[in-house]
């Protein structure tokens, strides 16, 4: 049977050695941790946890370093990473012992890399969607500030994150989904809780905020 110990020694690493001193435990997560960036940065992601902070030694996860982000801002989150040689946890792919856990979930390397470049890319498209919306509700007179569009994590899903917008006293809630909105698409987004594609998204946004129906 081969063990992780027997993949290290192959490797040319001394894997005891290496847990035995948290020195080296902390060297080499931190320097998995830059790997793990760097391929996405790879992927075409776009400053990947930025809000990344360094890592720290955790009783509940031994001979690893957890690794704190908040990525897009006000989303929290934490990487454990492995404190052994990238070599030895990229070799613990399907079921070993050093998959790298993501909020709470075990992942092997390039399922992790996936799933964090699908959520960039998701974060992009929300983000462009966003821009959007605003960018149109302004050519129709709205003046809407960078300091009028405030995200809200607290009511944001999984696939989705909610803004309020702010014009003048009054407010409108818009959730705004990973997939592209606009003009002649189909996917909806909703506004104050009810679902709209784009147009009507637009004419409910406008009325909200200025409390004008348009043609009226």
């Amino acid at each position: 049977m081969t063990t992780d110990s027997d993949h290290a020694h192959r490797e040319g690493y001394d894997l005891e050695a290496i847990l035995a001193d948290e020195d080296q435990v902390a060297a080499c997560a931190r320097a998995n941790m830059a790997a793990l960036v760097a391929e996405l940065v790879a992927r075409g992601c776009d400053e990947p946890w930025a809000g990344l902070e360094d890592g720290e030694a955790d009783d509940e996860w031994p001979d690893c370093l957890q690794f704190p982000f908040e990525c897009p801002p006000g989303y929290e989150g934490d990487i454990v990473m492995p404190g052994v040689p990238l070599e030895v946890v990229k070799g613990g792919e399907n079921g070993g012992s050093w998959e790298v856990v993501h909020n709470g979930v075990p992942y092997a390397w390039s399922d992790l890399v996936d799933e964090l470049s699908a959520f960039d890319a998701a974060r992009r498209t929300i983000w462009a969607n966003r821009d959007r919306l605003v960018a149109e509700l302004i050519g129709r007179g709205l003046p809407l500030g960078d300091e009028d569009v405030d995200s809200d994590p607290d009511a944001s899903g999984d696939s989705c994150v909610t803004y309020h917008l702010a014009l003048k006293g009054r407010k409108v809630r818009v959730s705004i989904p990973d997939v592209a909105v606009g003009p002649g698409l189909a996917q909806e987004m909703y506004v104050e809780g009810y679902p709209y594609v784009w147009e009507e998204a637009v004419e409910a946004a406008v009325v909200g905020l200025t409390g004008i129906t348009p043609g009226k």
